[in-house]
């Protein structure tokens, strides 16, 4: 009897893994790579983390602008930090 062979792929064909992630404001998904990312660091600020790094509970949003306005006017970003009360922004991020 012959062993069954497996069938090997020829190098440089691997599938890379894209992570995708899912805006707060509208609920779509993207690579992670076309969204924007904030963070809500220890002292309560909202900040944006460009280099995807910084520390503290991170939420991502679109580059819509219909998304950032949503993001102002409903209380998104309570819910995706989950945080009562108000969030404090810091100034750069609307900048």
């Amino acid at each position: 009897m012959k062993k069954l062979e497996k069938k090997k792929r020829p190098t440089g064909m691997r599938k890379r893994h894209i992570p995708i992630r899912t805006c707060i404001s509208c609920g779509e998904k993207r690579p992670k790579k076309e969204l924007i990312r904030l963070v809500l660091d220890a002292r309560g600020f909202v900040f944006r983390d460009d280099c995807g790094t910084g520390q503290g509970r991170g939420a991502y949003v679109c580059l819509k602008k219909s998304c950032w306005e949503r993001l102002r006017a409903v209380r998104r970003l309570n819910r995706a930090f989950r945080k009562e009360g108000p969030v404090t922004l810091h100034p750069e991020l609307w900048a």
